[in-house]
């Protein structure tokens, strides 16, 4: 059976519109790393992030480079948290990591958050065929109803996705609600809706539920949403979606 590679979007977002851009690809398979810059998406990808203020990392200055390295790249290195640090193992706790962990682990439960730039290492959209499957964190959540939901809210519970017809920022804005109350949680973070627009728009079959609630988290960490289904209008369609990884 195939391996499937552990794989993260590298996600900029400009400071001053707050709209996210899917600029790169970090590979993980058998020890070796490879980073490059996502040229292929038709939405919210490089050349659009470039045309609206980005310019390439420093260590990664060749847009049309692929980079590779036996180790996890230093740029991206130095955003995991200090094995040191006293509070590690409650960290780790807190992360849902078990101390066996990969940097990989790490970097995608933090996201490489650091709070003097505007990056963020989020899962992608993985495809088999015509199934798919991803995991997301509610964008927004501390603007809408999510707070007056969370003590109904229960691990494994379905959530239901609506189009937002009217939203004026996002023409493929999707609302993420509540499926008892129909509390509007937030939105479906803008690098994955243009999929799921079609999705919704074309007749998918899918299934999302809540994955994981941390209370105490911080707003953008709150809720976690997996979603999983087959779709395969994409197979004929896929200059409309942005980059998916096959497996």
């Amino acid at each position: 059976m195939k391996r499937r590679p552990f794989v993260l979007w590298l996600v900029w977002q400009n400071v001053e519109t707050r709209q996210r851009y899917h600029i790169g690809n970090l590979y993980c398979l058998d020890g070796k790393y490879t980073f490059s810059y996502e040229l292929s998406g038709k939405r919210r990808t490089l050349l659009e992030a470039m045309e609206n203020g980005y310019r390439p990392h420093l260590a990664f200055r060749d847009i049309n480079k692929t980079y590779t390295s036996k180790r996890l790249f230093d740029a991206f290195a130095r955003r995991l948290p200090d094995k040191r640090r006293p509070d590690f193992p409650e960290l780790l706790r807190t992360l849902g990591l078990s101390e066996d962990y990969s940097e990989m682990d790490l970097l995608r439960a933090t996201g490489g958050r650091l709070g003097t730039d505007p990056y963020e290492f989020v899962a992608p959209i993985y495809r088999q065929q015509s199934h798919f499957d991803f995991d997301f964190y509610v964008a927004g959540w501390r603007y809408y109803e999510g707070e007056l939901a969370l003590n109904e809210l229960i691990e494994g519970d379905e959530v239901q996705f609506e189009i937002e017809k009217e939203n004026p920022k996002d023409s493929k804005a999707v609302m993420v609600k509540s499926a008892e109350s129909n509390y509007h949680l937030g939105y479906i973070p803008a690098f994955y809706s243009g999929f799921m627009y079609e999705v919704l728009n074309n007749g998918g079959k899918f299934k999302a539920t809540i994955s994981t609630i941390r209370e105490h988290a911080k707003p953008q960490l709150k809720v976690n949403i997996f979603v999983h289904g087959n779709y395969s209008y994409y197979l004929q369609e896929r200059d409309k979606f942005d980059i998916m990884v096959n497996v």
